[in-house]
């Protein structure tokens, strides 16, 4: 059943921190109404800023930026696909 050891991605130890982070707030949307649904345009910043604060994280700004990087790319994946 996963996430097992052979099925896991291993991180490079700089974005662990991020990683983490990411994965409490990846169900946190902002959305837009585009006119007819609410589409996702980003992932919440209070939302990830209390979670780095929580977890103690000292570089919030970097953090920052890996965690909506990565949201958008899987944002974007999803749109793809």
């Amino acid at each position: 059943m996963p996430p097992c050891e052979s099925c896991r991605e291993v991180l490079r130890e700089e974005n662990e921190e991020a990683a983490e982070v990411y994965m409490m707030c990846r169900g946190q949307y902002v959305t837009q109404h585009n006119g007819k649904h609410d589409v996702v345009i980003d992932v919440s910043i209070p939302a990830i800023k209390a979670v780095m604060d929580a977890y103690g994280v000292k570089d919030q700004k970097g953090c920052l930026q890996k965690v909506r990087r990565t949201f958008h790319y899987f944002l974007g994946e999803r749109d793809e696909g």
